[in-house]
């Protein structure tokens, strides 16, 4: 009788095994593992507390000497641990070698600074030790010269990332507040279509058969008032939100009122223009009805005007133009038939008793 076969141990990769105490995963499902920039060499985190939490301490492979301290381990972001010093490299060039285009008179001269910047990286990560060093200094020494460029164009930077930053938030509150709107408007509209069902059913049970059709085309006029008014809100919030985005808020700080605008002077009519917008009166009018009239001593020895008459006779063949009887009828503006009803009969009560006097 055969037996079965006992199951074989789980296979142990390099990765799953600390290169210093040689512990494996498989007996410690938390373990982490380190590296530090200096050399870029792995070890579990017990490793590197034993050997590192007293002070700095040389590194524990094999034929290599560097010093490392504690605050220098890190997790591995990239599993490939060449990747992860190609990326370091780049992100520490990167913040030496910060120039703009706008930093450079060509479009040549900043191309040309990209290729020293790329050749210089290269040198850094893939070089042999005497490009590795001629890069270092040469990294260094741009440093030291150009401290100040660096430091400046760093804030600039940060403080364009912040700019991003602060769009991308405002641009993410617009489209709440439109998603919201937008939700707000769908219920608006299915209670107006509710309400208007019921009103169409009212008119309906009262007999008045031509009562739906001019409810039907007010209620398409307030929602196409509503919209409109949407639309315009929607656009000043948004300038608002645009205008806001190159300023810095501070939560908590009260707003400073602002000053009321200087009064201008009394106006009786109330800023109301009496210019007409139809029509324009021009100066020097001549017409046969009254130009025989202008050179008549009793008409001009008075102080008549006869651009008054032109004008009066513009307004009078202009006015009502504007006025839609049955738009206000259907919206229900002005005076109601029973109201005229009324103030036609008072009037009539005061002319009969102004004649009985």
């Amino acid at each position: 009788m055969s037996r079965k076969p006992a199951s074989a141990l789980p296979v142990i990769s390099t990765e799953d095994m600390c290169p210093v105490c040689k512990t494996i995963r498989y007996l410690n499902k938390d373990m982490e593992f380190l590296i530090n920039p200096e050399c870029y060499h792995s070890m579990c985190s017990n490793c590197v507390n034993r050997l590192f939490n007293d002070g700095p301490n040389q590194c524990p492979y094999a034929r290599c000497h560097r010093t490392l301290r504690r605050r220098g381990f890190r997790s591995a972001f990239f599993g490939d641990l060449s990747v992860e010093r190609e990326v370091d490299i780049r992100r520490r060039v990167a913040a030496v070698f910060n120039q703009a285009e706008d930093d450079f008179e060509t479009l040549r001269d900043f191309n040309n600074y990209l290729q020293m910047v790329e050749d210089l990286t290269f040198d850094l990560v893939s070089g042999g030790d005497a490009q590795r060093r001629a890069a270092e200094a040469t990294l260094q020494q741009w440093e030291a010269e150009h401290k100040a460029d660096i430091e400046r164009n760093r804030r600039a930077g940060k403080e364009a990332d912040e700019q991003s930053r602060r769009r991308l938030a405002a641009e993410r509150d617009a489209a709440r507040q439109r998603r919201v709107e937008a939700l707000r408007e769908a219920e608006e509209e299915k209670l107006e279509r509710v309400r208007s069902r019921e009103a169409e059913l009212d008119s309906l049970a009262q007999g008045q058969t031509g009562a739906g059709g001019g409810a039907q085309r007010v209620q398409l006029k307030r929602r196409g008032h509503a919209a409109a008014n949407r639309a315009v809100e929607a656009a000043v919030n948004t300038a608002a939100a645009a205008a806001d985005v190159g300023r810095l808020s501070i939560r908590g700080l009260k707003e400073k009122k602002k000053a009321p605008p200087p009064e201008g002077p009394y106006d009786p009519f109330g800023g109301v223009d009496f210019v007409p917008s139809r029509y324009k009166v021009h100066e020097g009018l001549t017409h046969p009805a009254i130009d025989k009239y202008k050179g008549d001593p009793g008409h001009i020895t008075g102080g008549y005007s006869f651009d008054e008459y032109t004008t009066r006779a513009m307004f009078e063949a202009f006015a009502g133009l504007g006025v839609f009887i049955e738009d206000e009828k259907e919206a229900g503006i002005g005076l109601s038939a029973g109201e005229v009803a009324t103030i036609s009969a008072g009037m009539a009560a005061v002319g009969d008793r102004m004649e009985v006097d």
